[in-house]
């Protein structure tokens, strides 16, 4: 338990850390200045690997929404990096979907009782819905894709039906974030 907790402090202490280190680096310099620095390869680099976290918290939501709002603003071609942030985007998120599915099996007793009924009532209702929803939420809010991503899983909804949505979401979202930043739009942070 202890050792849990470490580990989520030691995450959310890396994710503040890199906050501040690129508000430091957005006084000090601007977008166009870090861009010509890490170059425009190495922004994609970037870009993939802190959009494959992106959606895996709070903090990592805002940091990927940061990070392609500076690259954008500083530069790097808006298009290409929303199609290199959402495919990786959608890729955690797939991770995200399956660990929340495998954890599904190990719930037992009473809460395993009150995540069926959960799951009946929701596929009841909206099982026609789902895929639109998770197409909605995940391309046109900020908030982290695990909230619903591991809903879906827990209630054991078919990844094959909800693969284009995460995908499809993803590279909205990504798309969104980069191509607006770069008009001066910067409606999520």
């Amino acid at each position: 338990m202890v050792e849990k907790y470490y580990k989520k402090f030691l995450i959310f202490l890396a994710l503040i850390l890199f906050l501040i280190i690129l508000s430091i680096l957005l006084y000090f310099f601007s977008p166009e200045e870090i861009v010509n620095k890490i170059g425009i390869k190495n922004a994609y680099i970037l870009a993939f690997v802190v959009s494959f976290f992106g959606g895996f918290s709070t903090l990592s939501s805002i940091t990927f929404i940061a990070t392609l709002a500076t690259l954008s603003i500083g530069g790097v071609n808006p298009v290409i990096l929303g199609l290199v942030a959402g495919t990786s985007l959608a890729m955690g998120d797939s991770l995200i979907f399956y660990i929340g599915f495998k954890g599904r099996e190990i719930i037992i007793g009473k809460w395993e009782k009150k995540l069926g009924k959960i799951s009946q009532w929701t596929k009841k209702r909206l099982e026609k819905f789902i895929p639109l929803i998770a197409y909605i939420y995940i391309g046109f809010t900020p908030f982290p894709n695990d909230f619903i991503i591991l809903f879906l899983a827990m209630i054991k909804y078919p990844f094959k039906k909800l693969y284009l949505p995460i995908i499809l979401g993803d590279l909205t979202f990504a798309l969104l974030v980069s191509v607006l930043a770069t008009k001066g739009i910067l409606i999520f942070t």
